[in-house]
């Protein structure tokens, strides 16, 4: 199956106050922890790409609530989705990432060893906001101007 290296999804799975996280293993994000996610395949819808990535990636079974949010740059899109928890024990592939775990939300937001997209993505779901179209302006600052992120 060919990956469509544009078209990429972030997962949010919760798990009551405690969120998916994998230790990454590879790239900018290498030794960072992050919510799960990864490259759709080709002809593949975003919600069944999540459903495939955490799986993949962790061993949970979850499905997709609701669309969180999308960053877009230039030429590529990356949809956000909030999932719940179905089943399974947080496991490692031990190929993309190195750790998987269940972590409270608001110790997720205080540690330094979590990606920026994931801290904006935990406080925009932790705040319930109803304003779909808010384009996040620190992590445009923290990207650069090539990317505008709506949660």
């Amino acid at each position: 199956m060919n990956d469509n290296y544009n078209f990429s999804v972030g997962c949010i799975v919760k798990k009551e106050n405690q969120v998916l996280l994998v230790r990454h293993t590879y790239g900018g994000a290498k030794g960072k922890l992050l919510i799960p996610g990864g490259f759709c395949h080709e002809n593949e819808l975003p919600e069944d790409a999540a459903v495939r990535e955490v799986f993949e990636e962790t061993h949970i079974t979850a499905e997709v609530k609701r669309m969180a949010g999308i960053r877009c740059d230039r030429k590529t899109w990356y949809i956000l989705l909030e999932m719940n928890y179905i089943d399974g024990a947080p496991t490692s592939d031990m190929h993309e990432n190195s750790e998987a775990f269940f972590c409270e939300i608001s110790e997720a937001l205080t540690r330094s060893d979590c990606t920026e997209m994931t801290k904006v993505a935990l406080r925009k779901i932790s705040e319930g906001s109803a304003n779909y179209f808010y384009s996040d302006i620190n992590y445009k600052k923290h990207k650069g101007d090539n990317y505008t992120l709506y949660i």
